[in-house]
């Protein structure tokens, strides 16, 4: 890596030139740096002239460094003016881009990355910045350093607000050659970028940007091993093209010159494994053979749709399907799927694709498959099942429905029919599984459907055990279909809960893999002072100085009702005779468990204390956590995060929840709530004589809580996490809304 020059102008002009061309020589050969722009012809030289039509913004960086090169090796003064008067082109064809950034956006469409409008590019303002920064230590006008300045900031803001990066993890980032959704993630672009932040920082020290680099460099070594495929380097991400042979040389000189600049040991390992594919005769047979099948299963695929799929036609809109088992229907999938539709319902045109329709299906468009008996809980029905709604998929396509994409709620069911009839179609597939794979290697999940046969007829459970055996099998090969084909999951929780170990044995990489917070719109539940309380719990037959506790949930084994109903039976040992007649606990749900709670409820003498409200309507739901003090969730087995937790949260109760899914104690954490081991009574009964001794505790809880879910699970944030998986450009809109202001701001003066 180079030093930093001195800043001082007249320092600059004492320097030794030898000692400013070794200072500032750039590390890449940039003769071959157009295999990384397919758009642009390779010419030998670029005017300046606007009516050029090489005024490309990429190709003028890219020439700007080959004749900078060339000066460097040659100290012919005409290099140096021809690299100069490129670095001012892009100083004057600057675009600013919000209030503090700017940058050279492109506006003609990508070879195989879907665009239709003006788009940034890190490669492009990655070599602009390259240029600028040698452009003035070598002339030290300020000119060049301001649009430097403006143009790192793209680096820090997201594709959505103008910037040319993305989100990857927890605290990942990738900037993207082509800022669009989805991203590609392309390897060249990344580290032509990464090179520009590095130039920045020698010129500047700035400590952020410094922080983005090895946020960036860690990221990329996440990813690398998604790029290498051990023969041959792939070019991007999102399609697994394979890299060119001229693409794999550059790959190579990037990394050894990334190698260079971060001192990373491992990539430059990558750097010899890399060059060893360039000689290998397999490697390049492997290479071959992969490009041929590509290239012929692409034009018979092509065919295949333009013959029995009608295009889609221009729409402001996104046509979405939402393969899903049971719709509508009550439950957290459904108050997803809901939350889905409100916030998208200005950009998506959302239909249904599922086998059991609910009630009050008129307000909705969907499409029913299969019959009555077709489910998905045995062997074989699953595969009957799948293949319906596979080829209603595929028979809705072919009757013109031209969907975009396609939106499965389970990464096994609706994730496998969905995931093939996409491929046949060339829809982009979306999964939001919403704890399904989990279930795949889950012993408590396979005890519980054993220990559920065991009620029915001795002759039924017999057969539900045998059938159970090819079952496990039939849904780890459907989960095998859906890893395939999906484009890409959406997984609501936090890492640590089995789904990336999951997702690792069956093939998905790490880039099509994204965790999110699920969204719980805060202005929905309401949060009442004490005279509407006392009022709303007047309607439901509820005392006014009630202590109420809610238990929602659909009463299934996997919610842990036992564990909750002994609980409370200790907690009311546990309290003085006034609290314990205050106590009120309302359970709110139906399943196939009611008549056991009943009888539980009658043994324990809890008749007094609990009532069951039956299966309860979402407005209904909202009404109970709004006149409850204390919300309880009991389960032993879960995944992602549970929506009846975050509903309790985001309507101010104080939150006692098992550790299942792992999710509950990270949402609870810093005195939001209380995480208690999953199936353990006596911890749940601590908690619940705790916080009914201390209502005021209860009201604090419940008031963190809310913040908390106000900030980190909002529609705004689950808005974006859809677009990112889907379809978003909207840098036209950006600099539109700039330009607007602009005039706005001349009008005012």
């Amino acid at each position: 890596m180079y030093t930093q020059l001195n800043k001082d102008g007249d320092e600059m002009k004492a320097a030794h030139t030898e000692d400013i061309l070794r200072v500032l020589n750039y590390p890449i050969d940039m003769s071959s740096f157009p295999t990384l722009l397919p758009n642009i012809k390779d010419t030998a030289a670029v005017s300046c002239n606007e009516n050029s039509s090489g005024n490309h913004p990429a190709t003028i960086a890219q020439y700007a460094l080959v004749h900078w090169n060339q000066y460097l090796t040659t100290k012919e003064e005409n290099h140096c003016n021809e690299f100069l008067m490129r670095a001012r082109w892009l100083v004057e064809h600057e675009v600013r881009i919000g209030q503090t950034s700017g940058g050279w956006p492109i506006s003609l469409p990508h070879s195989y990355i879907h665009t239709t409008g003006s788009w940034l590019s890190a490669l492009t303002q990655g070599c602009g910045i390259s240029v600028l920064v040698r452009a003035y230590q070598l002339t030290h006008e300020e000119a060049f350093l301001e649009v430097v300045h403006r143009a790192i900031r793209t680096f820090e803001q997201d594709i959505f607000d103008g910037g040319v990066s993305t989100p990857i993890g927890n605290d990942g980032v990738f900037f993207e050659e082509v800022a669009a959704y989805p991203a590609a993630h392309v390897l060249g672009g990344f580290i032509f970028a990464l090179l520009g932040l590095y130039d920045y920082v020698a010129l500047t020290d700035d400590i952020q940007i410094n922080q983005l680099i090895q946020r960036g460099l860690a990221t990329l070594h996440e990813l690398l091993d998604e790029f290498d495929t051990r023969f041959w380097t792939r070019s991007d991400l999102l399609h697994r093209h394979l890299a060119s042979p001229s693409l794999l040389t550059l790959h190579v000189e990037l990394l050894e010159a990334l190698a260079k600049y971060s001192g990373c040991d491992h990539c430059l390992s990558l750097v010899s494994r890399w060059k060893s594919y360039q000689h290998r005769l397999g490697s390049r047979l492997y290479y071959l053979m992969n490009r041929c099948w590509y290239n012929f299963s692409r034009a018979f695929g092509q065919r295949i749709q333009a013959a029995f799929f009608p295009k889609s036609h221009a729409s402001p809109f996104v046509r979405v399907c939402v393969s899903v088992p049971a719709f509508p229907a009550p439950g957290g999938v459904f108050t997803v799927l809901d939350g889905i539709a409100r916030i998208t319902k200005d950009i998506w045109q959302i239909e249904y694709l599922t086998h059991q329709v609910g009630p009050h299906p008129e307000r909705y468009v969907i499409h029913r498959f299969g019959t009555a008996r077709m489910g998905y809980w045995q062997f074989p029905i699953i595969w009957f099942h799948v293949l319906a709604g596979c080829r209603k998929f595929i028979s809705l396509m072919h009757h013109g429905a031209v969907y975009q994409v396609v939106l499965p709620q389970d990464g096994v069911f609706t994730g496998a029919l969905a995931a093939f009839a996409g491929k046949v179609t060339g829809v982009r597939v979306v999964c939001i599984d919403h704890g399904h794979l989990t279930l795949l290697k889950s012993r408590t999940y396979r005890a519980e459907r054993i220990k559920f046969s065991a009620t029915r007829a001795w002759y039924r459970h017999l057969l539900s055990r045998l059938l159970y055996v090819f079952y496990w099998p039939s849904l780890y090969l459907l989960a095998l279909v859906a890893a395939q084909f999906v484009d890409h999951f959406l997984v609501p929780g936090i890492e640590g809960d089995g789904v990336e170990e999951i997702c690792q044995s069956l093939g998905v990489p790490p880039s099509r893999l994204t965790r999110f917070a699920s969204m719980i719109n805060v202005d929905h539940h309401v949060v009442l002072d004490a005279l509407a309380k006392v009022h709303w719990r007047e309607e439901k037959g509820i005392a006014a100085n009630a202590i109420v506790v809610a238990v929602i949930c659909r009463l299934a084994p996997e919610k842990g009702l036992e564990i909750a109903l002994e609980s409370i039976s200790t907690t009311l040992t546990e309290l003085s005779p006034a609290l314990r007649t205050r106590l009120r606990v309302v359970v709110a749900g139906d399943g196939p468990l009611r008549k056991q709670v009943e009888k539980d409820i009658q043994i324990r003498g809890l008749s007094q204390t609990c009532v069951l409200w039956g299966d309860t309507p979402e407005k209904e739901v909202v009404s109970l956590l709004a006149i409850s003090d204390i919300f309880l969730y009991t389960s032993t087995r879960g995944a992602c995060f549970p929506m009846a937790v975050l509903e309790a949260m985001a309507s101010g109760c104080a939150v006692i929840a098992s550790t299942q899914p792992p999710s509950n104690a990270h949402l609870l954490a810093d005195g939001r709530g209380i995480a208690v081991p999953e199936g353990d009574a006596e911890q749940t009964c601590v908690a619940l004589v705790r916080l009914v001794n201390d209502l005021e505790l209860c009201h604090k809880m419940g008031k963190l809580a809310r913040d908390y879910i106000t900030v980190f699970h909002s529609p705004a944030a689950f808005r974006r996490t859809l677009q990112r998986a889907t379809y978003w450009e909207g840098l036209d809109e950006i600099l539109e809304s700039q330009k607007k202001r602009e005039v706005a701001d001349i009008d005012e003066e």
